[in-house]
């Protein structure tokens, strides 16, 4: 049975401690050739045969596709999730022992989609809680502010707010009104501290999931904006399943309150289990019964919203031209100004 490669390098204890303090890193060049090109294998399948999960997810802008869970179905994914070196890193962050990968999705925004992501936090539309979570963002090509790379809320991951699940395809049934509005980050950037990085092929962002964060439409007419992200959990994550949180629709064996287990949230570190590689030998479909569920619920609660006139009154995020926010493109320590 193999294990995980080793990375090209390890992270150093000053990234360790910036993704800490800041809730984001970049590492430059961290991602050999040869990952990256299965990152690509794999993407370029999963545009030309997306999931219906996929489908309903791109549903609401052309040129803008997503996906996810797609290592399920394309063995390329599957393998670059099982033997890639990306859980090593993400064992260094979250200083955890065993590491479970929990999912991949797929951001492709091609030229002129001038479509924003808006500002949000990752774990709001997840059903998992915890503190040793975190995520991967690997690019494909060259990315900045104009054509949709990433902005980030430095020390945003230690504010008490939980933000609503606001998300580009507006998933009615997990925006729970008792959280918090997000704020208009762009409206008022000097009250926030803003990173960003120009990025490579082979560059990677590595981001805990209550970091803010959010990117421009790409506005460029000649370069498209493709990456894939890698969600990885740790030691003390549980599940926590909610008809606000995003459903699952693989078979797994996790329990309400428990750690998280079976096929669909795979045991990578310290070893595979047997069982659960077994179980990926072939590929695997979302199961109907679940995907059906999700669909009428998500029905109901845009009905609910819609009579309740919350989604007229909703917190609006002001996306204009990228060049008017400042963010720096480093990251040394410092305070995070939260209004």
């Amino acid at each position: 049975m193999g294990y995980p490669a080793h990375p090209v390098r390890t992270l150093t204890a000053e990234e360790i401690q910036r993704y800490e303090e800041d809730g984001v890193i970049m590492v430059k060049g961290a991602v050999d050739p040869n990952w990256l090109a299965m990152v690509e294998e794999g993407l370029e399948e999963a545009r030309n045969d997306q999931s219906l999960v996929g489908k309903f997810m791109s549903r609401k802008v052309e040129g803008y596709k997503m996906d996810i869970f797609l290592w399920k179905r394309i063995d390329v994914l599957r393998d670059l999730v099982y033997y890639g070196p990306f859980a090593r890193w993400a064992q260094s962050l979250m200083k955890s022992q065993e590491v479970r990968f929990f999912y991949d999705q797929m951001f492709i925004k091609e030229p002129g989609t001038d479509a924003p992501t808006p500002w949000h936090q990752d774990l709001s539309f997840w059903p998992i809680r915890g503190e040793q979570i975190c995520s991967f963002w690997i690019p494909l090509d060259p990315v900045n502010k104009d054509n949709s790379g990433l902005l980030y809320v430095r020390g945003s991951h230690k504010w008490p707010q939980r933000f609503k699940a606001i998300s580009p395809d507006y998933v009615a049934a997990i925006i729970d009104t008792k959280m918090d509005d997000i704020p208009d980050i762009n409206a008022n950037p000097d009250k926030y501290d803003l990173l960003h990085w120009d990025m490579e092929p082979g560059d990677i962002l590595m981001f805990h999931p209550l970091t803010l964060h959010g990117s421009f439409g790409n506005s460029s007419r000649v370069r498209r904006r493709r990456a894939l992200a890698l969600r990885w959990t740790g030691d003390d994550v549980q599940f926590a399943p909610s008809s606000k949180r995003m459903p699952i629709h693989f078979k797994h064996d996790s329990v309400a309150g428990g750690p998280l287990r079976g096929a669909a949230f795979p045991r990578i570190l310290p070893n595979h289990d047997p069982q659960e590689r077994a179980a990926r030998t072939q590929p695997e479909n979302a199961q109907s019964h679940k995907l059906l569920g999700s669909a009428l619920n998500n029905v109901v609660s845009a009905v609910k919203l819609e009579l309740s006139g919350h989604k007229e009154s909703q917190a609006k995020q002001t996306w204009g031209d990228p060049n008017t926010i400042k963010a720096e493109a480093h990251s040394e320590s410092s305070s995070s100004k939260q209004s």
